[in-house]
């Protein structure tokens, strides 16, 4: 950390984030607005005398938008309320493409839409809710779900390439009173059934 100002500004340094990659350095300041309403701003910022860490600097730039809509459902519908989130892994030798259309098939979301509700089934964790956001690009695909079970919620599932690996993961925020509990029986569920599915090789819980 390098500035702590609450709840107007925070800097900090990050090192060692992707392998040989030099520091990056993150600003976001917040101006409140009328209407109880407020304006982040979050700069990056690397100093690098190469050209290869451009892709890396606009990773951030399709990443971060999703973390922001999750902030504002999160201030919207449950401020203040406890959190705990449960967050799973996994890579497909097939590559991105395949990893996503596994696991978004596996999880009945590959043909939703925003607005569509959808559940799991089979052996997949529980899971179901109104689909928020989809988002795809060159670099990730994702879909956002404002979920109801195993608790209140939203879930986001994404897939990306990782150096020469495709990888597809799940991020799952609970809120309530019953969150940490129910994130902590749900944890191990994730784990094992997307490691299994996308890897062939399910994690003994």
């Amino acid at each position: 950390m390098t500035a702590w100002d609450p709840p107007v500004r925070v800097e900090y340094e990050e090192y060692g984030w992707s392998g040989d990659a030099p520091p990056v350095a993150t600003e976001v300041t917040v101006t409140a607005r009328s209407g109880n309403q407020c304006v982040v701003r979050m700069v990056h910022t690397m100093v690098t005398d190469k050209d290869d860490w451009d892709g890396e600097i606009e990773s951030f730039e399709t990443g971060w938008p999703g973390f922001f809509e999750i902030l504002k459902i999160y201030l919207a519908n449950f401020a203040g309320t406890q959190a705990a989130t449960i967050r799973a892994s996994a890579v497909h030798p097939g590559g991105e493409k395949q990893a996503w259309s596994t696991m978004t098939s596996a999880l009945n979301v590959a043909a939703a839409d925003v607005g569509d509700r959808c559940e799991t089934s089979g052996d997949a964790p529980r899971l179901a809710g109104r689909v928020e956001r989809i988002h795809q690009d060159g670099i990730s695909r994702e879909v956002m779900l404002r979920i109801d079970e195993p608790a209140q919620g939203i879930a986001v599932v994404g897939a990306c390439t990782v150096g020469e690996e495709g990888r597809a993961m799940a991020g799952i925020y609970l809120y309530g009173p019953d969150a940490a509990d129910i994130a902590a029986a749900e944890q191990p569920k994730w784990t094992s059934w997307l490691r299994g599915l996308l890897e062939g090789d399910p994690v003994t819980t």
